[in-house]
């Protein structure tokens, strides 16, 4: 009877940890479904099969004929890969990767050098997006969300992402500091706070009574009254532009150019801007003007 009962409890757990990986990628292939639809245009329309050959073509076209940059390559090959190793099942081999890896170079001749560059948000002065947020520094319940929730954008660095996943319960205001939900690391990280942020923070939870469990930028009404629901990245920047005239993704260029002129070294920017790779906070964040090297000459 014990064995039985064991034997069910664990087919139950064996389902729901079934259903929940199932879910998780379903959730992937919808995310990189409008990348992979692009792959199959591109076959229907020269009469290919979907496989590695295909995909071959497909990469070379982008960069040849249609000139996409690196940053677009990497996004619709990492999409249409997912889309053919887990709805396809097929199975990528090191010669692929290699053959990837020798197409992707061409980003490195002269002819698709210029393609290669990101261009991201460009930062603003921290003291001028300090005033735009000022400006919300008053008793109106909806400036007071605003204020808090820009404040702790800024100084956190947070993608939007990060933002949107925020609860009340991940502040730890006696110390100023947050746990922040890395999505794109699968992991939480400590991040701190200045003490400015953290009195917006205190106001805002008692202006909006709001509880541990509530998501801290969550959806309101033109008053401000607060719900606790998790809004989309696109709902969120929309916020953001309206509120402040730039995209979210400025707050976090502004924060870690501040940082960096204010004499941080890159290792502690990465700790507060939760990036893992040094070169990329050099590369995509911190331009070196000319006086800066001459400095050091």
């Amino acid at each position: 009877m014990e064995e039985t009962l064991f034997s069910l409890q664990q087919y139950k757990m064996t389902k729901q940890k079934d259903e929940t990986l199932q879910k998780i990628q379903q959730q992937k292939l919808a995310q990189y479904q409008s990348d992979f639809k692009q792959f199959q245009a591109f076959c229907d329309e020269h009469f290919l099969k979907l496989d590695f050959e295909s995909l071959e073509l497909y990469l070379h076209h982008l960069i040849t004929q249609q000139q996409v940059r690196l940053s677009t390559f990497n996004r619709r090959l990492a999409g249409v890969k997912y889309w053919l190793v887990h709805e396809y099942g097929f199975q990528f081999t090191s010669e692929h990767e290699t053959s990837i890896k020798l197409l992707r170079g061409l980003y490195n001749h002269e002819e698709y050098m210029r393609l290669k560059p990101m261009r991201g948000k460009r930062a603003e002065k921290q003291s001028d997006v300090l005033r735009l947020i000022d400006r919300y520094d008053t008793d109106k319940k909806s400036d007071i969300r605003k204020r808090a929730i820009c404040l702790v954008n800024l100084i956190t660095a947070n993608r939007p992402s990060e933002m949107v996943r925020l609860k009340v319960s991940d502040f730890d205001l006696e110390n100023r500091t947050v746990q922040v939900m890395m999505v794109k690391q699968g992991e939480m990280k400590e991040k701190r706070l200045t003490l400015e942020c953290v009195q917006a923070i205190r106001k805002y939870i008692v202006s909006c009574e709001l509880i541990p469990d509530d998501h801290f930028v969550g959806a309101a009404d033109k008053w401000g009254n607060h719900t606790s629901r998790q809004i989309s990245e696109v709902s969120y920047n929309q916020a953001i532009q309206s509120w402040l005239g730039f995209a979210p993704y400025t707050f976090r260029k502004t924060q870690i150019t501040a940082m960096y002129q204010n004499g941080a070294d890159i290792p502690t920017i990465a700790k507060q801007s939760g990036h893992k790779s040094h070169q990329t906070i050099m590369e995509h964040y911190i331009k070196l003007k000319s006086d800066d090297v001459d400095d050091y000459l």
